[in-house]
């Protein structure tokens, strides 16, 4: 059940008034306009990291292409996978041809028309591992498809930031239950129509240290921007 995707393509099909609702497990609700996924201009805090791209460059998690239209506005080489096939679908419709809908952590990875000198993970898209251990087979993977001495950009968010009574109470629990405090399980909902659960990890920024240690990976730079971060890993 594609609810991301029929978000995606309501909004691209002019459906601009209904929101896409995240719901977590605890009760806690957030919705937003699908429209989030479709802005022209990057985020501030993601700026830094998109100027540090250099050569062809793979977006996984590609979602509706903000960012692949940027990159080949830029005049970067950029191909993208997402496991939504509605997101695909949005893509296309945009032209961007170099877009695929896979899921990297379970299907086989098609043939890229590229050899990417760095893969993208933005929009929080390290949490596509859905907890701790399974980012790291995540960057794993990510780790074969770029080899030695390529880069790894992605953002975050640092959960811990949160003051938030809600929040503070769902990572404690996490704790207490020996899970990682940005460890979640979400459901999302769109035009009434809910999706079944599926994790999602919000690494701290310490933890990255060890996720890269543990897939090959070297932290080469992190920054901080507010309550969002960046970060350029290295394949070893």
């Amino acid at each position: 059940m594609d609810i991301f995707g029929k978000a995606l393509l309501g909004y691209y099909n002019g459906q601009t008034d209904i929101p896409l609702k995240v719901l977590r497990d605890d009760g806690w609700t957030d919705e937003h306009s699908p429209g989030l996924y479709f802005q022209d201009a990057p985020f501030e805090f993601e700026v830094p990291a998109l100027r540090r791209i250099s050569g062809p460059t793979l977006d996984v998690g590609c979602g509706a292409g903000r960012h692949l239209r940027w990159l080949a506005a830029e005049g970067h080489e950029a191909v993208g996978l997402d496991s939504s096939e509605g997101a695909v679908a949005v893509c296309r419709a945009q032209g961007l041809t170099g877009v695929n809908a896979v899921d990297v952590l379970s299907d086989p990875l098609p043939e890229l028309p590229l050899r990417p000198a760095q893969i993208t993970l933005f929009g929080n898209n390290v949490g596509i591992g859905g907890t701790f251990d399974g980012s790291v087979t995540l960057l794993r993977i990510l780790h074969g498809i770029c080899g030695a001495g390529g880069q790894l950009l992605l953002t975050g968010l640092n959960v811990k930031g949160t003051e938030n009574p809600t929040h503070v109470a769902y990572q404690e629990r996490n704790l207490a239950a020996g899970r990682r405090r940005g460890e979640l399980k979400l459901r999302l909902s769109y035009e009434g129509e809910t999706g079944p659960e599926f994790g999602w990890f919000h690494p701290e920024p310490h933890e990255l240290e060890e996720l890269a240690a543990l897939s090959g990976w070297g932290v080469e730079h992190l920054e901080h921007q507010g309550r969002f971060f960046w970060a350029s890993l290295r394949a070893r």
